[in-house]
């Protein structure tokens, strides 16, 4: 399903990490879906998500880099690779200025998991 996202103009703004059952969630202002019969985006709202999830199970590595930074902010790209019960996210943002980072300065996740899926605000998957 995260297979069908457009994340364009976008922000992270907020990043969970349940260690326990091995989850991540990254909270997106907004998660576009690409329509079903199309690969394409082209403007379609009707499945939108306001304050979305992206959620990651199984995770068995995570990295933000760099050391220090707070990821968040605007989208600048990411990439979903999967392949048969496993999977790699890597979502780049602009990340939060700090007291050692000025801003403006890019934020790397990465997540390799077993599986994924998208929830609405409320933590309800969504199919």
């Amino acid at each position: 399903m995260i297979n069908r996202i457009y994340l364009g103009d976008r922000s992270v703004t907020g990043l969970e990490i349940n260690s326990r059952d091995s989850q991540v969630r990254i909270k997106i202002n907004l998660i576009s879906r690409l329509p079903e019969i199309s690969s394409d985006w082209d403007f379609y709202d009707a499945e939108d998500l306001i304050d979305g999830y992206l959620v990651f199970s199984g995770v068995y590595y995570l990295e933000i880099s760099p050391a220090g930074i707070i990821p968040g902010d605007y989208i600048i790209d990411y990439e979903l690779n999967e392949k048969k019960g496993t999977g790699e996210f890597i979502i780049k943002t602009v990340g939060q200025p700090n007291n050692i980072h000025k801003g403006n300065e890019e934020s790397i996740i990465k997540i390799r998991f077993h599986d994924s899926w998208i929830e609405n605000r409320n933590k309800k998957l969504v199919v």
